[in-house]
C-alpha cells in the first residue's frame, strides 16, 4: 500500500514546493527591503 504525503500537480511538482518558494520569495523581498532602508539610513548619516 502506498501512503500518498503530498498532493502532485500535473507536472510532477508538491504542493510544498510552491509553499517553500513562496515563502522564500517573501524573505528575499524582505531582505532586499532592509538593505536599503539600511542604505537609506547610512546615507542621512553621512550627511
Amino acid at each position: 500500500m502506498v501512503k500518498e504525503t503530498r498532493s502532485i500537480d500535473k507536472k510532477g511538482f508538491s504542493n510544498k514546493f510552491f509553499e517553500e518558494l513562496d515563502k522564500e520569495h517573501d524573505n528575499a523581498k524582505n531582505l532586499a527591503k532592509r538593505q536599503k532602508d539600511l542604505k537609506q539610513k547610512h546615507k542621512k548619516e553621512s550627511n
